[in-house]
C-alpha cells in the first residue's frame, strides 16, 4: 500500500513539475527573426580621378568642380574623385603616369600632355558670353597708373600666372614680342602668381604694374574691382580649355564621360547648376587640330628668342 502510494505520488509530482516548466515558456506571438542588413549599393568599380588646373582660387574650384564631378559620376555610374592640383605640371605628369584619368586643362597644358603622353582632347566649353568656343588673353594695368601701352611697362614689375598657362603666359609673351619686347629683362621684376585671380589682385593691389591674365574675369563681370584696371593689349582668339583624357583610359569609360559632358544643357534641371557655376552654355566636341593655333604661337615665340622655359 505504501509502495503504491509512493509510485502514484512520484508520477503526480513529475506531472506538476512539467506543467510548471511549460508555463514558463511564453505563449505569445513569436518574435520574428531580424532582417539581414543590406550592404551599401556599389558598382564595384575603381574610382576615376578628375583633376583641374589652379586658374582661380582653390575654394572656388572645389565648389565648381565638385558639382561637376558629382554630375559625371551620377551620369556614368562610375565613382569620380576630384583632385585640385597645385601646378599645371602636375596635370601633365598625372595624365602621363595614370594618376589622373581626365582633367580640365588649358590649351597649352593640353598640347604638352598630348605631346608627352598622347592625352586626348575630349570636349570643350561654350562660353556664356560668346557664340564661339574661344576666349582671349589680356595684359592689364591699374587705371590710375598712367600706363597706356606695353612700351610703358619697361623697367616695371610684371606678373604671369604659370609657365604652363596659355592665357597667363604663352599669349602674353606673344603680345609682348609683337610689341617689340626682346626678352623678359625688359621688366625690373617678373613674378608667377599661380592663378589668374592672384595675378589680377597683384595689379589691383599695386604689387606689380602689369599682368597677363585670361579675360574670363571680365566676361563674368562680377567683381567691382575690375573697374580699377584697364586692358592695354588683347590676344587673338584662343580655343577654350578642353576636358582632356589620358591616352589609355578604357574606351567605354571615355564614351560615357563624353556623353555626360555633351548632355549638359540649360534644358536639363540637373545640369543648370553646373552651367551657372561655370558660366557656360554647355560643351561641344573637341579635337587635337582645334589647338594648332597654340602650336603656331609657341613656334613664333621660339623664333623671336622668347622660348618658354620649362619649370
Amino acid at each position: 500500500m505504501n509502495k503504491k502510494f509512493s509510485v502514484f505520488f512520484l508520477v503526480f509530482l513529475i506531472m506538476c513539475l512539467s506543467s510548471c516548466n511549460n508555463e514558463r515558456v511564453p505563449t505569445s506571438t513569436a518574435v520574428p527573426s531580424p532582417e539581414p542588413v543590406k550592404s551599401p549599393v556599389t558598382t564595384g568599380q575603381k574610382p576615376i580621378v578628375f583633376a583641374c588646373i589652379p586658374y582661380e582660387s582653390e575654394l572656388k574650384l572645389i565648389e565648381a568642380f565638385q558639382a561637376l564631378a558629382d554630375y559625371i559620376s551620377d551620369q556614368t555610374g562610375i565613382p569620380v574623385n576630384l583632385e585640385i592640383k597645385k601646378s599645371y605640371k602636375e596635370i601633365i605628369d598625372g595624365l602621363g603616369n595614370g594618376d589622373i584619368d581626365f582633367a580640365n586643362t588649358g590649351p597649352l597644358v593640353y598640347i604638352k600632355a598630348h605631346d608627352k603622353s598622347g592625352a586626348n582632347a575630349l570636349v570643350k566649353p561654350m562660353p556664356l558670353s560668346s557664340s564661339t568656343p574661344f576666349y582671349k588673353s589680356y595684359i592689364i594695368v591699374r587705371k590710375d597708373s598712367g600706363i597706356k601701352k606695353i612700351s610703358q611697362l619697361k623697367g616695371k614689375k610684371f606678373a604671369f600666372t604659370d609657365r604652363e598657362s596659355t592665357s597667363g603666359y604663352l599669349l602674353p609673351v606673344l603680345m609682348l614680342a609683337d610689341a617689340g619686347v626682346k626678352d623678359l629683362k625688359f621688366f625690373s621684376e617678373v613674378r608667377f602668381t599661380g592663378n589668374h585671380d592672384s595675378a589680377f589682385l597683384a595689379v589691383y593691389n599695386g604689387y606689380v604694374d602689369g599682368a597677363g591674365i585670361s579675360n574670363y574675369a571680365f566676361t563674368k563681370a562680377i567683381d567691382k574691382r575690375l573697374g580699377d584696371v584697364i586692358v592695354i593689349a588683347e590676344s587673338d582668339a584662343i580655343p577654350t580649355a578642353p576636358i582632356t583624357v589620358r591616352a589609355n583610359l578604357p574606351s567605354e569609360q571615355v564614351k560615357k564621360i563624353k556623353e555626360a559632358f555633351l548632355n549638359i544643357n540649360p534644358d536639363k534641371e540637373e545640369t543648370k547648376g553646373v552651367l551657372d557655376i561655370f558660366k557656360i552654355k554647355g560643351y561641344i566636341d573637341a579635337s587635337d587640330k582645334d589647338y594648332d593655333s597654340i602650336r603656331r604661337a609657341r613656334k613664333a615665340i621660339d623664333k623671336m628668342g622668347l622660348t618658354i622655359v620649362e619649370k
